[in-house]
This record gives structure tokens, C-alpha cells and sequence, in this order.
């Protein structure tokens, strides 16, 4: 069921078990540096979502924070008719750090390949 026209609001992602929840049952879409898990709720009124970048292969927490801020910045500027009611984490997956171009150009493709029918 499709939400034409309806300005949908990014909302962080922070229940313990809503995220449990997303890790157990959700869908997954990858991508070169990215992996997208999502799960389609059309009773929450919002897109909540999350960014996570792995302390395995980011040891200095202020890379981390750079590449978490490149992500949240990508989804605001993401075309906001790809979005859905429900959750979502976004996980950055990369060895090494990538420019923010790059990294917004991932993600709307990510929101692209997602069907079209499920939403």
C-alpha cells in the first residue's frame, strides 16, 4: 500500500526491543559498503531509524562519528518518497571510510532496490 503525497518524519531508532525485533524478523538489502535492515509497520506513524558503524573495523571513535553523521546526513537528503512506515538500521559495512557523495548515492539506491509492492 503506497503513502503518495504524505511528508513521512525521520525519527531515531532507540527501543532495545524494537531493535531486537528488527534484528530477529527483518528484511535485509545490501550494498558495497552498506547493509540495510528494515521491517514494514504500517501501524507506527513514522520512519524510525538507526545508523551503526562497526567498532571492529573503526577503532577511533571520532571515524566512527564522521561516517555515523555522513549516513544521517544521506537520509535527510534521500528523496523522501522512498520512505516507509516503519524501522530501519542502516550499518555501514566498509573497511575503510568512503566520501559522502558516495555514501549518499549508496543509500538511495539501497531505498530504490527495496520492492516497490511492499509498500
Amino acid at each position: 500500500m503506497s503513502h503518495p503525497k504524505i511528508k513521512i518524519s525521520l525519527r531515531r531508532l532507540k527501543s532495545k526491543r524494537v531493535l531486537d525485533q528488527l534484528f530477529d524478523s527483518g528484511q535485509i538489502i545490501r550494498s558495497r559498503n552498506l547493509l540495510l535492515r528494515y521491517q514494514l509497520i504500517e501501524t507506527v506513524p513514522a520512519f524510525y531509524v538507526g545508523v551503526s558503524v562497526s567498532k571492529r573495523n573503526f577503532k577511533k571513535a571520532v571515524d566512527r562519528n564522521r561516517i555515523k553523521r555522513q549516513l544521517r546526513e544521506g537520509l535527510r537528503e534521500a528523496d523522501s518518497q522512498n520512505f516507509f512506515y516503519g524501522n530501519c538500521m542502516l550499518i555501514f559495512t566498509g573497511k575503510k571510510a568512503s566520501e559522502t557523495m558516495v555514501l549518499k548515492e549508496e543509500i538511495s539506491a539501497l531505498f530504490n532496490k527495496m520492492k516497490p509492492d511492499s509498500f
